[in-house]
């Protein structure tokens, strides 16, 4: 194994692996920056400057299913994350600023302009989803 045409064959083929490991890496790096972790209709929601309802809610969870029922009653739009699938939008809380870690559900975010007006966090009692409807949605 001491040919020297051999030995130049494989450097070759080590800078050339080399080089495609780099530039596989770099195409994800860009990929993952600029379309990883999309979050469907509520970033796009978000992106447009559009007025969102954003609840968080979890599984078995009695007070989500009331509060969206609250939500319904009052043909207010919303998207709905499940705490479940919370990893698939990290890139939401990113966006807005938001400690995901910190967020406990139920919860609803108030997005206008894509910026966080206002959340409710740990909800606990229709009366607050009422007082949090009436102070920022104006129903």
């Amino acid at each position: 194994m001491r040919d020297p045409e051999f030995i130049v064959l494989r450097n070759r083929f080590l800078i050339g692996l080399l080089i495609f490991i780099v530039f596989i890496t770099l195409i994800v790096m860009v990929f993952n920056r600029f379309y990883g972790h999309y979050s469907g209709e509520v970033y796009d929601m978000i992106s447009d400057n559009k007025t969102v309802v954003f609840l968080q809610t979890s599984n078995d969870c009695e007070m989500c299913d009331s509060v969206k029922s609250v939500l319904d009653k009052r043909n207010i739009n919303y998207e709905e994350v499940t705490m479940s699938l919370k990893d698939r939008h990290e890139d939401i809380y990113r966006v807005l600023g938001i400690d995901s870690s910190k967020i406990t559900p139920p919860s609803l975010f108030y997005i206008k302009n894509g910026e966080v007006v206002s959340y409710l966090n740990d909800i606990s009692s229709e009366k607050e989803i009422n007082d949090f409807i009436k102070n920022y949605l104006g129903g």
